[in-house]
């Protein structure tokens, strides 16, 4: 069960139709204040929430602390329009499990969404961050399955054993591959190998790398 912590109702349908492009039989509950969230988590199993930053004379930041104290196991997905330092440092200190600004595309909401499920962090970096390169910002904006056919490019695959391994068509590879070159901004699939190597986006146990076969029940 999720939670949608936001004091405007227009932005939790929103959130909420979103949602429901990949959970559709997911169970979302609303909240408009920090204490209606409260209440809700007691009353509730609530497995993940969003939480928007500004609330109408409340702080998202208030909701977060309380929950992590009595609540721990509860995800918690920060939604701002704030990129200030300031918030997202505390956010961060607060245990959030991620930091998703509200201008995000939709791809990056899903990707964001099923990152936290997995146990693992998302940050809007690329945006929060203005220290980082112009090569990290246009990694982010990869979806998620072009992350995973660029990690296979960049470990030697060919676009028909990305297609094998990935269980999608040849051509569909193809497109991923042209749109991953596209917004790396790279000429060709060895300029962004090298750009790969240079900014460290491969981990260095997969750099270079080709994996062995994987069995098919746990290709995705």
């Amino acid at each position: 069960m999720f939670l949608v912590l936001d004091d405007h109702p227009v932005s939790r349908m929103g959130l909420k139709a979103v949602i429901h492009m990949t959970r559709p039989e997911e169970e979302v509950i609303e909240a408009g204040t920090v204490q209606e969230a409260m209440d809700c988590v007691q009353r509730e199993k609530i497995d993940l929430a969003f939480v928007d930053l500004k609330l109408n004379g409340e702080s998202g930041f208030d909701f977060l602390r309380k929950v992590h104290e009595r609540k721990p196991e509860i995800r918690t997905i920060l939604i701002t329009s704030s990129s200030r330092d300031s918030d997202f440092r505390e956010a961060k200190a607060l245990g959030v499990d991620a930091y998703l600004l509200k201008d995000a595309f939709i791809d990056e909401i899903v990707f964001c969404l099923k990152s936290v499920e997995r146990g693992g962090k998302f940050y809007s970096a690329a945006l929060v961050d203005p220290r980082l390169s112009e090569e990290e910002k246009k990694l982010g904006t990869l979806t998620e399955r072009e992350r995973e056919v660029y990690e296979l490019m960049c470990q030697g695959y060919t676009n028909l054993e990305i297609s094998a391994r990935l269980f999608i068509t040849e051509g569909t590879a193809k497109r991923h591959v042209s749109n991953i070159l596209s917004k790396l901004g790279s000429k060709n699939r060895v300029e962004a190998v090298i750009q790969s190597g240079q900014k460290g986006y491969l981990t260095e146990k997969n750099r270079g790398k080709r994996p062995g076969p994987q069995p098919k029940g746990e290709e995705r």
